[in-house]
């Protein structure tokens, strides 16, 4: 008996430091993923280049906050060269905390360029959105690209999708803006659309999380197949989807860190 009440003791210990963890800890301290992006077309001027991606804030609670200065904390560590937001900055209720948000993300130190896009949950907002973002220096893309360079007349070509795109939309945008002699990322908030990248010169694919819910990781979900992780496709498109930074009150949501992703570029 002593043996038994001993053991159940051990498990309540366990079980309540798995909860602190992941609910006290783990909620507000994010983890770096560590990509490589290979590529003979990387420019010898962004050979060892960092872009560093956040996704899926979605702020909502004083939480939220603690969470993105931790994130700023562990991205000026990385120094990194490029900062890409690939969507969903405010959930209705967290919109009161946009201007400690917009101070928050002007402490990003980055080397060249900040770039944003936006995801479905930022268009019931988008214009506060807009504010917060481009106070904190963003340029927010949609449906259009930009040319980034270091030092070298050569540059890379990032190209951003508006979140209300469809299939016909995206595959004009691609036509439009992709530039065949330079090195393409495309960032769009979902996945959704991502083989339609492999018909272009796609080069990698950023992206948030899967309709930026848990209910991605569901077979009914349209991006169920792609809905968290680096794929490799054919050695011509690397495509990542982020498991983002939002938190929801769910089994898998608890166990699940925010995450920041970190792509080092390598001529190959």
């Amino acid at each position: 008996m002593k043996k038994l009440l001993t053991f159940t003791a051990l498990i309540g210990i366990f079980v309540l430091g798995f909860y602190f963890y992941f609910h006290y800890v783990g909620r507000v301290r994010p983890v770096v993923n560590e990509i490589f992006i290979e590529s003979a077309d990387v420019p010898p001027a962004f050979d060892g280049a960092r872009i560093v991606q956040i996704s899926d804030l979605l702020v909502r609670s004083e939480n939220c906050l603690i969470l993105l200065e931790n994130t700023i904390e562990m991205i000026n560590t990385l120094e990194p060269d490029i900062i890409v937001f690939t969507g969903n900055l405010f959930l209705p209720d967290g919109i009161i905390f946009a201007n400690r948000v917009e101070r928050l993300l002007q402490e990003i130190e980055v080397e060249l360029a900040r770039i944003a896009i936006l995801g479905y949950h930022d268009l019931a907002h988008e214009d506060l959105t807009d504010a917060v973002l481009t106070g904190a220096g963003f340029n927010i893309i949609r449906n259009e690209s930009v040319q980034i360079f270091d030092q070298s007349p050569i540059g890379i070509n990032i190209v951003g999708a508006y979140p209300g795109n469809d299939r016909q939309a995206t595959e004009l945008l691609l036509q439009t803006h992709l530039n065949p002699e330079r090195f393409n990322l495309f960032l769009v908030n979902s996945p959704v659309f991502s083989a339609v990248s492999l018909n272009y010169l796609v080069h990698a694919q950023l992206s948030g999380h899967c309709l930026g819910t848990q209910d991605a990781t569901s077979r009914s979900a349209v991006c169920f197949q792609f809905y968290n992780g680096t794929y490799q496709f054919a050695n011509q498109l690397t495509l990542h989807v982020s498991s983002g930074l939002a938190r929801f009150h769910t089994f898998i949501g608890l166990t699940r860190q925010p995450s920041i992703d970190s792509f080092l570029l390598r001529l190959q």
